[in-house]
């Protein structure tokens, strides 16, 4: 038994110290080249472009704004008078709501189509008889009625500035090569931001935001396109195979395929998109249960293909582990498992050396969230140190919600497209305030089970250490039991307003 155990733990400890390890490296590169990168994503406008270009036609390309809405209704009616209030010629801009809602979201759009359309603005709002495809789908039908050159989407929280067109297509020329497929901007959150848990959520998707996608794109690594708030060219849509509905991440999806025919996506960190939170851990979950699967159906269905463009991706290693990278969850789930028996079973040098190599396991995620706060507040405080230690707590907290995930996506191709609900600001401003709170109440997901089970594991195995005399290795059980403890506890908390 010792031998099975210390191999299976050992094979757990290393996948999970690459993946670090790839981590590592990516920050070491953020540190080393801070300012270039600043730099780097951040373009500049260039000088007189606007005053050297007065053909209306030239300098503003023709844009079909696109928005998915499903059961939106308190964010669908700001989202689409956002994009219908951009500061582009209106000849040259028009804007589909693709509404396959089945409450009263759609006599909601459809009153504020009307009174855009009477306004001047190109709008349609189209309707289909089933949600096929489901976001993707909507996404390809609306193509299908577009003879624009570009393609922006926001999803339904989503608010873009009036002057967002203008800013990426015209002011900083986003699309000054021909090989640029997208341009992807930053996403920010509304202020302030209300509570702990939702300040610990935004530094979760900071550290992607401010130092991951900005340090891939320094260094040319395939950008991802983060499935709102950017803007794409409809060539290299077709070119890449369209939009995809057999992963649950038509993003990431559409991202790879396109690089793998020798497009680019660009970053612009400057250029923001103000979108809302998950308002609750349920509805967090949900998120992240629907990205994991989608994550393993991509790299089910991309790796081999990532791998083998030799001289068309410049890193394929570092492709490959982000495209596995909600992996290390099922990774974290299997070293819990398997912790107290390894304390018990495992020869000591052995288990020693295996501990020195997930140190870099342990230290990775902290040190990454520091890195963050630094470059989004320039300093740490003791709040920002909450917010850092309640990161770590969800990030591990999560990893039986996204193992259940990972396995669905290696199992099963596509799924249904399970809305995240949004539109809390909203509902906060409305009468009766719970009979809509009640509309987007997300119900309690049947993982919460099965991390109370894991939870009830790991007390036992502290008891179990501790009376075999090795109470200081019991301590990871306690702090993983605390991790999963705290998500559980936000599942059963009520819904902020």
């Amino acid at each position: 038994m010792s031998p099975i155990i210390t191999a299976l733990y050992a094979i757990a400890a290393l996948t999970g110290a690459a993946f670090a390890a790839v981590e590592f490296r990516m920050l070491w590169r953020f540190v080393r080249n801070r300012q270039e990168i600043r730099t780097t994503v951040t373009s500049e406008p260039p000088p007189d472009r606007v005053k050297a270009q007065t053909d209306e036609s030239n300098l503003f390309p023709l844009v079909t704004i696109q928005l998915p809405l499903y059961n939106e209704r308190r964010a669908a009616a700001r989202v689409i008078q956002a994009a219908a209030s951009q500061d582009y010629p209106r000849s040259r801009f028009d804007v589909q709501v693709l509404d396959d809602s089945d409450d009263e979201t759609a006599s909601i759009v459809k009153d504020v189509v009307r009174t855009l359309r009477s306004q001047g603005v190109q709008i349609e709002h189209l309707r289909r008889e089933h949600r096929s495809g489901y976001k993707a789908g909507a996404l390809t039908e609306g193509l299908q009625k577009s003879e624009a050159e570009f393609i922006a989407v926001f999803d339904a929280d989503f608010l873009p500035d009036p002057t967002f067109l203008r800013t990426v297509l015209v002011d900083r020329t986003g699309f000054d090569h021909p090989d640029i497929a997208f341009v992807q901007t930053r996403w920010s959150w509304r202020e302030p931001i209300r509570g702990f848990f939702a300040a610990s959520l935004a530094l979760l998707l900071d550290r992607h935001f401010l130092v991951q996608k900005p340090t891939r794109a320094f260094f040319r690594n395939v950008a991802t396109f983060n499935g709102s708030g950017g803007v794409w060219r409809r060539k290299a849509i077709d070119d890449g195979g369209g939009w995809s509905a057999e992963t649950l991440t038509e993003d990431l999806d559409l991202s790879y395929r396109c690089a793998l025919r020798g497009w680019r996506g660009r970053y612009l960190r400057d250029v923001d998109v103000v979108n809302e939170l998950p308002e609750d851990m349920r509805s967090f979950k949900r998120q992240q249960q629907r990205w994991s699967k989608g994550n393993a159906q991509c790299f089910r269905l991309l790796t081999a293909k990532v791998l083998s463009a030799r001289g068309l991706l410049e890193d394929r290693i570092d492709e490959a582990f982000l495209l596995a990278g909600y992996a290390i969850h099922p990774i974290l789930l299997i070293n819990l498992i398997l912790w107290p028996w390894a304390v018990l079973l495992m020869d000591r040098p052995t288990f020693w050396a295996v501990q020195g190599i997930m140190g870099l396991v342990i230290v990775v995620a902290p040190v990454s969230f520091v890195l963050t706060v630094l470059e989004r507040d320039k300093r740490l405080s003791l709040r920002s140190i909450g917010h850092i230690v309640s990161s770590v707590c969800i990030g591990i907290g999560l990893m039986v919600n996204n193992t259940i995930g990972q396995i669905q996506g290696f199992l099963t191709s596509g799924g249904e497209f399970v809305r995240t609900p949004k539109g809390h600001e909203a509902i906060a401003e409305s009468e009766p305030v719970q009979e809509e709170l009640r509309a987007y109440q997300v119900p309690l997901h049947w993982s919460f089970f099965f991390e109370l089970i894991t939870i009830m594991y790991c007390l036992i195995g502290t008891a179990v250490l501790s009376t075999a005399g090795e109470a200081l290795w019991a301590i990871p059980l306690l702090f993983w039991a605390i991790c999963l403890g705290f998500v559980a506890q936000q599942q059963l908390a009520p819904t902020r307003v």
